[in-house]
C-alpha cells in the first residue's frame, strides 16, 4: 500500500460561500466540508499542463477548483492507494486536506480558517468590513494584501467584487500599468477586465498603433480582438492595394469572411479594386468565385457586381439557366432571368 503525505501551495480554486455580516477577526468560523477528485476529471491549461479538479461540499453549497498534476501526484496517480494529506495557504486563510486515493479517485473533509492578520491588514488598506464570503473567495482566488497594496499603488481602490473579477481575469496590477503607458491614460478596471478576457495586450495595441489606428478607443481594439482583426491580416490588404481601410470595415470584413484569397480570386477574373462594401455584399449573399465561373460557363460573362447581387438574392444560377433553355428559353437577358426566377419557375418544373 502506497502512503503519501503532501504539504503544498496550490493553485487557485473558485467557489461560492454563503454571504455574512463581518465579525472580529478573532471569532471567524472555519469552513468544513468534503472533497473528491477523479483520474478522470480533469483539463489541460496552455495544451501541456494537466490540472486535476477537486469538488468541495459544505454547508449545502458545492464548488471545484484546479491543481496542477505535479503538485499532487497521488491525486493524478492512478495506482496510488492510500492516505492523502496537503495543505492549501492563502494570505486570506488556509485549506487542510486529508482522505484517501485509491482506483484513481480521492474524496476526504477539509477546513478552510481565515488568517486574523489577514483581515486586520485589509482593514488598514480600506477594507473594514470584509464579509464571510469576501474572506473566502479572497483565498480561493488568492487575493492578497500584496495584490491590493499593488493596485492602490497603480491608483486603484477596488471593491471585492472588482478584485475577484481582475483576479480571475487576469487585470492585475501590472497589466493596468502596463496598459496606462500604452495608452497614456487610466482605464477602468471594467476596461481592463473586458481587455484580459478578449487579449488586448499591450503589444496588441502597440502593433495596432503602428499600422496608423491612433485614434481607436478600448472598445474598436476589443472588438478587434473578437472577431479576429489582426496586423497580418489588414497588412495581407494593404498588399493588395487596399490601405487604410476604417476600422468598422475591417471588422464587417472580417464577419463576412471577406479574405484575402477571395479578393485575389476576384482580380483573377477582372473584377479588380472593388470597393469594400461591395466585396462584403458579395460574401453576405453568396456571389463567390466559382458561381461567378459557372455563370460565365452558362453564357453570362462580365456581370456587374450589382446584377450578381441581385441573382443571388432571387436565385438566378447555372441550374436555372440549364432548364429555361431545356424549355425553349434561350438567350435571356439579365432582366429576364430574375423574372424568370422570381415569377416563372414553376414553368420549368418537370
Amino acid at each position: 500500500m502506497k502512503h503519501v503525505l503532501l504539504a503544498l501551495c496550490l493553485a487557485a480554486p473558485i467557489a461560492d460561500w454563503e454571504a455574512a455580516p463581518a465579525q472580529p477577526a478573532d471569532t471567524r468560523p472555519t469552513v468544513q466540508g468534503t472533497w473528491r477528485t477523479d483520474y478522470d476529471n480533469y483539463w489541460t491549461r496552455n495544451n501541456r499542463e494537466r490540472w486535476v479538479s477537486i469538488q468541495l461540499r459544505y454547508d449545502g453549497g458545492n464548488s471545484g477548483f484546479g491543481i496542477r498534476e505535479g503538485d499532487v501526484p497521488a491525486l493524478a496517480d492512478r495506482r496510488a492507494d492510500g492516505p492523502v494529506q496537503f495543505t492549501l495557504r492563502r494570505d486570506a486563510g488556509r485549506f487542510e486536506f486529508t482522505g484517501r486515493v485509491d482506483d484513481g479517485r480521492g474524496r476526504g473533509d477539509f477546513s478552510f480558517t481565515p488568517s486574523a492578520d489577514f483581515l486586520s491588514a485589509m482593514a488598514r488598506l480600506g477594507y473594514p468590513r470584509l464579509s464571510n464570503e469576501d474572506v473566502w473567495r479572497f483565498a480561493m482566488h488568492d487575493v492578497s494584501r500584496d495584490y491590493v497594496t499593488d493596485f492602490k499603488k497603480a491608483g486603484y481602490q477596488l471593491d471585492t467584487s472588482d478584485l475577484i473579477k481582475s483576479r480571475i481575469h487576469g487585470a492585475t496590477p501590472a497589466f493596468a500599468q502596463e496598459m496606462s503607458q500604452e495608452t497614456r491614460t487610466r482605464l477602468e478596471i471594467d476596461q481592463l477586465i473586458k481587455m484580459r478576457i478578449h487579449g488586448v495586450t499591450p503589444e496588441f495595441l502597440k502593433e495596432m498603433r503602428d499600422l496608423g489606428f491612433k485614434n481607436q478607443t478600448i472598445d474598436d481594439f476589443v472588438k478587434f480582438r473578437i472577431h479576429g482583426v489582426t496586423a497580418a491580416y489588414i497588412k495581407t490588404f494593404a498588399d493588395l492595394g487596399y490601405k487604410n481601410i476604417d476600422g468598422d470595415d475591417l471588422v464587417k470584413m472580417r464577419i463576412h469572411g471577406v479574405s484575402a484569397q477571395f479578393v485575389r480570386d476576384l482580380n483573377d477574373l477582372g473584377y479588380k479594386n472593388l470597393p469594400i462594401d461591395d466585396l462584403v455584399r458579395m460574401r453576405i449573399h453568396g456571389v463567390t468565385p466559382d458561381y461567378i465561373r459557372k455563370m460565365r460557363d452558362a453564357g453570362y460573362p462580365n456581370i456587374k457586381v450589382d446584377r450578381l447581387v441581385q441573382f443571388r438574392i432571387h436565385g438566378v444560377d447555372d441550374d436555372l439557366i440549364r432548364r429555361a433553355k431545356a424549355h425553349g428559353f434561350n438567350d435571356l437577358s439579365a432582366d429576364d432571368l430574375v423574372d424568370l426566377a422570381i415569377h416563372g419557375r414553376r414553368w420549368l418544373k418537370g
